[in-house]
């Protein structure tokens, strides 16, 4: 079986990865590596329990493959906060009422659990060389019902054709008539100076809603939204979520903030399918803000669908509700406001 994958990120290289496992022929294209210096954390601490599962499998993925460093995280929640998924995934943590420099309130509590630094951008570059990847663009094209691949004025086909350009894919899907449930959006993010101590936590704060992670030293990396797609951070962005870690750790000092172009879905959270209406076509997408964390989970459950002919286990992606692309499904924010 010959599989055409278009796009070099996570969830590419590891469809491409799995599919080469399975022993299929695979063809990458991955344009240029977006992916930043820094590692990406990956989190067990998640309302969701399949996520969590997902975590974990893709965590012993990345163990395959490179250095996985554990740091602690600390989730800041209100004191009546249901862990239940927690405690039924078997995932460790505490819950106590003070933890090192931070400032709670009396009805706030700090949940202790583990998390991972990953470096991606090290496990994305390094499966690229050895899949093959090309550096070139590619586009989808059609003839019919089925899909094929156009790169540098050549046409390349093939069995099936896996589309996993991050925030692109809708771009990408829509010039051969596809339209695809994935939305792109401005992820944003400040770079700061904090405590030593602080610096070191993967902080998620679920009461005054923003998330915190290391950077590469002396730097701290933190954020709490987003924005329409290739929209800059808001003006004073940086000092306002300074402003919400001072009252947390005492102070931090805004340096700069930048924005990514990030890529949601209906179900907040990953989805790859089939693309109805097309033979050979399948998509994987909205990764969120969280494509280190089930990434590769996700590519492993495409990549048997695929060879095993089995797309009538994956959901359709040729039905689109109507959805906010900035919701993300691993955060605890929206679980504790249901």
């Amino acid at each position: 079986m010959r599989v055409v994958v278009v796009g070099g990120g996570i969830a590419g290289v590891f469809t491409a990865y799995f599919l080469r496992k399975l022993g299929a022929e695979v063809v990458g294209f991955g344009g240029r590596m977006e992916y930043p210096l820094t590692s990406l954390v990956l989190t067990l601490s998640m309302p969701d329990g399949e996520d969590i599962e997902m975590a974990r499998e893709s965590l012993a993925v990345y163990r395959e493959l490179a250095s996985v460093r554990p740091i602690t995280s600390v989730d800041i929640m209100p004191a009546t906060a249901d862990l239940g998924s927690l405690r039924r995934a078997g995932v460790k943590y505490d819950v106590v009422d003070r933890y090192g420099g931070l400032l709670l309130a009396r009805d706030e509590v700090a949940v202790i659990t583990t998390d991972y630094l990953i470096p991606v951008r090290r496990v994305v570059a390094k499966l690229r060389r050895e899949l093959g990847f090309s550096a070139e663009k590619a586009r989808l094209a059609r003839e019919g019902r089925t899909a094929y691949v156009v790169a540098d004025g050549r046409s390349v086909k093939a069995d099936a054709v896996v589309l996993a350009a991050g925030a692109s894919n809708r771009e990408l899907a829509s010039r051969i008539g596809v339209e695809l449930p994935f939305r792109p959006y401005s992820c944003y993010a400040a770079i700061l100076l904090v405590p030593s101590w602080l610096r070191g936590l993967s902080i998620g704060d679920y009461v005054m809603s923003w998330y915190g992670r290391p950077g590469p030293w002396p730097f701290y990396i933190a954020g709490d939204g987003c924005g329409e797609a290739h929209t800059p951070p808001p003006r004073g962005y940086a000092a306002r979520i300074a402003r919400m870690i001072s009252r947390r750790a005492g102070w931090a000092v805004p340096l700069y903030a930048k924005a990514g172009l990030c890529e949601g879905s209906p179900t907040g959270g990953p989805l790859a399918g089939k693309v109805g209406g097309l033979e050979n076509l399948y998509a994987v997408g909205g990764l969120d803000g969280y494509g280190s964390m089930v990434g590769p989970a996700v590519a492993r459950r495409l990549a048997e669908a695929v060879v095993g002919g089995r797309a009538e286990s994956l959901p359709d992606l040729s039905e689109i509700p109507e959805f906010g692309p900035c919701v993300e499904r691993h955060d605890w924010s929206f679980s504790l406001r249901r």
